[in-house]
């Protein structure tokens, strides 16, 4: 179009120029199509403008036209077009106002609608005009594609490349590029190297990213932090530890080794015109070499890590979570038998209860079970302590060993540490020292950095002071020993903190799934390993957790007036009573061994009812009862339930069953009677007392006890061989 398209309207308004190159490396290296851009005004003035109403727009510079959000210059130019502020608009070329169709055609609707003409080296167009409006639209296309080609050029051709390997990317802390190969490779500086070791061992150690943040914070140590300059390139320098750099350090591939290309994906939102960086699943990585450079850590180790990582995610279904705090320690590790899924920690009135309420969550459904907290992870407290026996003795040696190996590490981290301060407050001093002493502008502030260098200094060696002073000596066997007798007490005595308990408790258990079966919840313990274990766990409790652990042992081999006499004597709160003792066991379905109920009793138990024993030996139950009182049985008394339970096992049976043959050494008790003219239950006492066998032969159609000399006794020494009918 020639200049006839312009009218007085059109030179009454502004002549803008916009101005715009696509990197700042193009306007650092490339100035000659800039200088085109501008001389764009002298256009504008052969056209009629004058100076005053001619605005150049170049805020823009260095500045991709991919999009209109993050350009300055291109939003104000469209302002100014929707204020009528301006006449005509030149550009270099459409691609230089946009490479895209969207701000493209927003630009010529505008335009269209307040008589805005269009520029460029080639004419005049107007975008009102049908056919000025179908060119500028080809154009706009034209350069849009353009910008895809370019892109996908370049993107092509990094892909090549990063197949091979070959691609420079920007590396993460302690990696760099070998200056004369270009090849990957260790930090060359040491303390940068061995910062990181320390964070990958850390983890292996705790499990847990705050772990290995607030060990290293426990022990005032820092970590490497890569800073980029302009025109400085990149620097190392030290500060306090950040999760940041813990978590770039365990989660990022290139420490196992591993060279990856397309880990992320970018979008960019037209509507709110953000930027979105999305990542991408491991199969959908573009370039996947592992084994390309030195790594930290195998990428087995790396796999093991992430995967560990994504078990303390909370919002994966199948995930334990990190121990977090709270009274429940089995957080994350319940499991309801019944549907499979994982139980949530619920909290009512301050008390703590594993409930599976998924489908009544979600479709209004009954919860499928609950169970106390307290009371399961009491349990399986009591149950994991007991697996301690002497064999942990060598674990807990093997783990001082590596504890030792962790403090040498430490060590050697606070000497590099120290090394490091020292340099740099010998470089601070150095650089002081070769100023002109008169020139007090710059000495004072070299001094003053000196200053602060030795401050440093002195702070860390202060620090490096205190903890050789409070590091404990190494454990001695018998100390260990001493220790683990002493866990159960030193656990129930709350010298541990829960989180130090949760974590433990995660390091034997992968699942605890529990199921509600009457008056008690089961509980299957699934070991690491896969083993296997079951509990039963109360509802109803009505004490501590670890008067429950007490009196479920002393149930098994004492009466209930025996565990009130010991829960009394260990000093539990409230006194206790052999009724109450036996509340307590029948309200929690506690088994023993020394009850009548069959559904309380346990299968396998060392006593049995006067009842059975009568039954078993083929005598009447008052008979049984008379020779517990001579001694002849042996056993114990339950006042409480009025019945008396005989320690029974296979010698018992032997002696009294009738099946003994008799020999020589044996004495009838009759006999015995007969000369000592005493009858026949002191004598059996006297028997029992002293150490001697007293056996129950069958004679014909009846029974008659002897006595067999013990070898213990030689003092009382029986004889005489003469049957006595008893």
């Amino acid at each position: 179009m020639n200049s006839s398209a312009i009218q007085s309207g059109h030179l009454s308004r502004l002549a803008v120029v916009y101005v715009r190159q696509s990197t700042p490396l193009q306007v650092e290296h490339h100035p000659e199509s800039r200088f085109r851009q501008y001389q764009l005004t002298d256009r504008a003035r052969a056209f009629g403008w004058p100076v005053q109403r001619c605005l150049v727009i170049d805020d823009d510079l260095g500045i991709s036209g991919a999009q209109s959000s993050n350009r300055p210059g291109y939003q104000r130019l469209i302002s100014m077009v929707a204020l009528r502020e301006v006449g005509i608009v030149f550009g270099l070329e459409v691609s230089r106002l946009a490479r895209n169709c969207l701000d493209w055609y927003q630009l010529l609707e505008l335009a269209a609608a307040f008589n805005v003409l269009i520029g460029d080296e080639d004419g005049l167009y107007d975008p009102a005009d049908f056919n000025d409006r179908l060119l500028l639209g080809l154009k706009g296309t034209f350069s849009e594609i353009e910008r895809y080609q370019i892109t996908a050029r370049m993107q092509r051709g990094r892909l090549n490349k990063a197949k091979r390997g070959e691609y420079a990317k920007p590396v993460p802390i302690g990696y760099a590029y070998d200056p004369f190969t270009g090849q990957l490779q260790l930090s060359p500086d040491q303390a940068v190297r061995h910062a990181v070791e320390q964070i990958v061992h850390l983890f292996t150690q705790l499990g847990s990213m705050r772990g290995v943040l607030l060990c290293l914070n426990r022990e005032s140590l820092q970590l490497p932090h890569r800073i980029r300059r302009r025109g400085l390139g990149t620097q190392i320098v030290w500060r306090r530890p950040s999760y940041e750099v813990v978590y770039q350090v365990l989660t990022n591939p290139i420490y196992a080794g591993v060279y990856c290309y397309g880990r992320r994906a970018t979008r960019h939102d037209p509507l709110t015109h953000a930027r979105h960086v999305e990542r991408r699943s491991r199969d959908e990585w573009d370039v996947f070499l592992p084994e390309h450079h030195p790594g930290y850590l195998s990428l087995d180790q790396w796999e093991a890590n992430m995967a560990r990582l994504k078990n303390h995610l909370w919002t994966l279904p199948t995930s334990q979570g990190a121990p977090r705090e709270g009274a429940a320690l089995l957080q994350g590790l319940v499991w309801c038998q019944q549907c499979g899924k994982r139980m949530r920690v619920r909290y009512s009135n301050g008390a703590a209860y594993y409930s599976c309420d998924y489908a009544h969550r979600r479709f209004g459904e009954p919860i499928c079970g609950w169970a106390s907290a307290k009371r399961v992870d009491g349990l399986v407290e009591n149950l994991v302590l007991g697996v301690i026996d002497a064999g942990t003795v060598d674990l807990a040696l093997a783990y001082d060993e590596r504890q030792r190996e962790e403090d040498a590490r430490l060590d050697r981290q606070w000497r590099q540490q120290l090394q490091r301060l020292e340099y740099e407050c010998e470089l601070a001093q150095r650089r002081y020292e070769l100023v002109d002493p008169s020139n007090r502008l710059v000495a004072q502030t070299l001094e003053t950095a000196w200053n602060e260098r030795l401050a440093e200094l002195e702070a860390a060696r202060a620090e490096d002071r205190r903890r050789q002073h409070h590091t404990p000596p190494m454990s001695t066997p018998e100390q260990i020993r001493e220790v683990l007798g002493q866990l159960r007490r030193g656990w129930f005595a709350d010298e541990f903190d829960v989180q130090s308990k949760k974590e433990l408790l995660r390091c034997v258990i992968d699942q605890v799934r529990l199921t509600t079966k009457g008056k008690v919840v089961r509980a299957e313990v699934v070991w690491q390993g896969g083993a296997r274990s079951e509990l039963d766990v109360p509802k109803y409790v009505g004490a501590s957790t670890e008067a429950y652990h007490r009196v479920f042992e002393l149930a098994k081999t004492h009466t209930d007036a025996e565990i009130a006499d010991a829960l009394n004597a260990q000093g539990f709160q409230k006194p206790w009573s052999a009724r109450r003792v036996m509340d307590f066991r029948v309200s929690n379905a506690i088994p023993s061994g020394l009850t009548a109920s069959p559904t309380m009793r346990l299968p396998e138990t060392a006593y049995i009812s006067s009842s059975e024993a009568a039954e078993r030996l083929g005598v009447d139950q008052s008979r049984i009862q008379t020779w517990f009182r001579w001694g002849v049985l042996s056993g114990k008394q339950d006042a409480v339930q009025r019945q008396l339970w005989i320690s029974w096992s296979d010698d018992v049976e032997r002696r009294l069953c009738g099946t003994s043959p008799i020999d020589a050494g044996m004495v009838s008790v009759k006999r015995l009677c007969a000369q000592e003219r005493k009858p026949a239950g002191e004598i059996l006492a006297w028997a029992h007392a002293h150490g001697h066998e007293i056996l129950r032969i069958r004679r014909g159609t009846s029974f008659r006890f002897y006595i067999v000399p013990g070898e213990t006794d030689p003092e009382h020494r029986l004889s005489g061989q003469e049957d006595v009918v008893h």
